[in-house]
């Protein structure tokens, strides 16, 4: 009998707060024997809250980071999309379909803030049907 992999997807900003993430999807992957997708979505500078750069990630940055965090290990068993959209969450939808497992990291916000919009996270969580890990990353 053939069974299917465990899939998880673990969607990264690239902020540099996100080893709290890095870390559950690794220990994840290798309890549940999975394999491990890594997602960035580049958005548009006008998506950017003002004054903020859009800084363009890449494969490269992503394996950059992941080394720096010291899971180089696993990046021989990852793959990595790289998307560029406006909408984080119905990006992140798209390929979350076929997954069992996404992890998303989360910053926390301030009071006010949190009355007046919803997270990025809240969002995907919102969307996607598989089970999504919140891992905090602040």
């Amino acid at each position: 009998m053939d069974s299917k992999p465990f899939k998880i997807m673990v969607a990264l900003v690239l902020r540099g707060d996100e080893r709290p993430v890095i870390s559950q999807s690794v220990f994840f992957t290798e309890k549940l024997n999975a394999q491990l997708t890594v997602i960035h979505v580049n958005q548009p500078a006008l998506s950017q809250p003002k004054g903020k750069i859009a800084k363009h990630i890449d494969e490269d940055a992503i394996r950059e980071k992941i080394t720096a965090y010291g899971f180089k290990k696993i990046l021989n068993k990852i793959d990595i999309i790289i998307e560029n959209g406006e909408s984080v969450s119905e990006i992140i939808n798209q390929y979350a379909h076929n997954m069992d497992l996404i992890i998303l990291g989360h910053r926390k916000m301030n009071t006010f803030k949190s009355h007046i919009m919803d997270s990025i996270d809240e969002g995907i969580s919102n969307l996607v049907t598989a089970p999504v890990l919140i891992v905090q990353k602040n």
